[in-house]
Parts: structure tokens; C-alpha cells; sequence
């Protein structure tokens, strides 16, 4: 078997990859030049590179990298839900301090939702939601937008399951369900009006990693006199839908082409 050398900037970009799988923080620019024992213009170079590609992703704020969702493809090492808390937690936390109210962040898995965080609003009711707990599809606002997003076939399943009354505004009929699913759709975000339980509402929006493909949703929760209130001005759901695309495109490096239909 013929052998040949390797290339520098290859092995170079492997290196800086394998930088990060024994941290949790975020390295700087200069942090991963020292590490590599590289000047900054080449190290910044390969970095550049990785994130342009998605293999890193960049904090907007701190400006410091760490491994992009991309890096999924290489290897199971990297957990998505750890990278989605680590990106998603600041963004939640702002929307909390901007809307006063407890906000989500949930997946889709094996046909219920998994709440990954959590930062909860100290002008809101107590919410009974803890992360890593599982909750119903078609009666929570995060649900309902994953619901929407799914392959027909994994809606399929859910329709075709039985559709358990959480309160007298619980969604069970079928028909009823694939028109709200339509709307969500159509209007960009869900909206949960008392359906899992009383006196607490929702709204979610989706966040995407590519074109028409939900990765998770992002909501704000609280009573639904005061959700009710604020989803009547625009400044609510345009806060949502902005930081939603502002994480799609960290994350996925995928920009929806529009906000909501409404």
C-alpha cells in the first residue's frame, strides 16, 4: 500500500477540533493559538474555516468558539442537547429579563417533548415544568410546534394514538388537531391557550435547522391573562421569532427566509 505525507492544514484542523473534546468551556482565539503553538493570522485562518463550515460556532458575545452541531456527523462524542443548552441558555435568559416571563426550550423525542432548559421569570406564576422531563405533543405550545414540523408519518403516529384530555380547551379531535398544526404552519409559532392546564398560557416558535426542519422550539410561558395582554402587541412575538432566527443562524448557519405570517 502506498503511503504519502499528510497535510499540514488538515492535520492542523483535526487538531484544533480535538482542542475541545476534553472541555466544556469556550476557547478564544488566542487560547487555541497558544495551544496549537500557531501565530493568530494562521490559527485564525483554520478556525475561521471550521466555523464557516459549522464544525465550530462562534459566541456572539464573548466572541470565544467551541464545536458547532455540524461536528455531529464526525461523532457521537459531541451531544447535541449539550451544545443546544450551552447556545440556547443566554438567549433564554435575555428573553425571561425582556418579556418577565418563564421561557422553554424543548425537543421532539420518540414522539413527546423533552424539555432541555428553563429560565424561570420571578413575575410569573410557578410553572410546573422541569428539564429533562417529558410532556404531551398536542397540548403544549412547544409540542404543538414540533408536532407541526414533523414528517408526516411521525405525525401519523401521534394522531393515531390516543389524545389525552389535560383540560375543557385540550385539542383531542384529530381533524381539529392538523388544522391548528396548518396554522402553526402557516403563522410561524403555536400557541398553547389554557390547554394543558388552567389559567397558564404559551407561545412558542421553532427554531430551524434548515429549510422546513425544526431542530427545537423556544417559548415564553405565564398566566394567560398577562400572555393573552402581551401577544396583543407586536413587540412580543417579534422579540421571540428574532431570537429564534438569531440561534438558527449560530447554530445551523441556516437563516428562514421569513418571521411569522402574521
Amino acid at each position: 500500500m502506498s503511503t504519502t505525507n499528510n497535510i499540514q492544514s488538515v492535520e492542523r484542523a483535526f487538531a484544533i477540533l480535538e482542542l475541545f473534546s476534553d472541555r466544556k468551556d469556550e476557547l478564544s482565539l488566542s487560547e487555541i493559538a497558544a495551544a496549537m503553538g500557531l501565530n493568530k493570522s494562521t490559527a485564525f485562518g483554520i478556525t475561521n474555516t471550521l466555523a464557516n463550515l459549522g464544525y465550530l460556532c462562534q459566541c456572539e458575545d464573548s466572541h470565544k468558539y467551541a464545536l458547532g452541531l455540524k461536528i455531529l456527523t464526525l461523532s457521537d462524542s459531541v451531544k447535541m442537547s449539550n451544545i443546544i443548552i450551552r447556545y440556547v441558555h443566554p438567549y433564554l435568559e435575555s428573553l425571561t429579563e425582556k418579556l418577565q416571563e418563564t421561557t422553554h426550550c424543548a425537543i421532539e423525542s420518540n414522539n413527546t417533548v423533552i424539555y432541555l432548559d428553563k429560565v424561570a421569570s420571578n413575575s410569573s406564576i410557578y410553572i410546573n415544568t422541569q428539564v429533562g422531563t417529558k410532556n404531551y405533543m398536542h397540548c403544549t405550545g412547544v409540542g404543538k410546534c414540533l408536532l407541526a414540523y414533523l414528517p408526516p408519518e411521525k405525525q401519523e403516529r401521534i394522531f393515531q394514538s390516543k389524545l389525552k384530555t389535560m383540560t375543557y380547551n385540550t385539542i383531542t379531535n384529530v381533524e381539529r388537531l392538523k388544522a391548528e398544526l396548518s396554522n402553526i404552519r402557516k403563522n410561524g409559532y403555536a400557541l398553547d391557550n389554557e390547554e394543558i392546564e388552567i389559567g397558564l398560557s404559551c407561545v412558542a416558535v421553532p427554531v430551524f435547522s434548515s429549510a422546513g426542519k425544526v431542530a427545537f422550539t423556544i417559548s415564553a410561558s405565564g398566566p394567560t391573562p398577562r400572555i393573552n395582554e402581551k401577544f396583543q402587541r407586536p413587540e412580543m412575538l417579534k422579540i421571540l421569532t428574532e431570537t429564534a432566527c438569531k440561534i438558527s443562524k449560530e447554530l445551523y448557519h441556516y437563516k428562514p427566509v421569513s418571521l411569522t405570517g402574521r
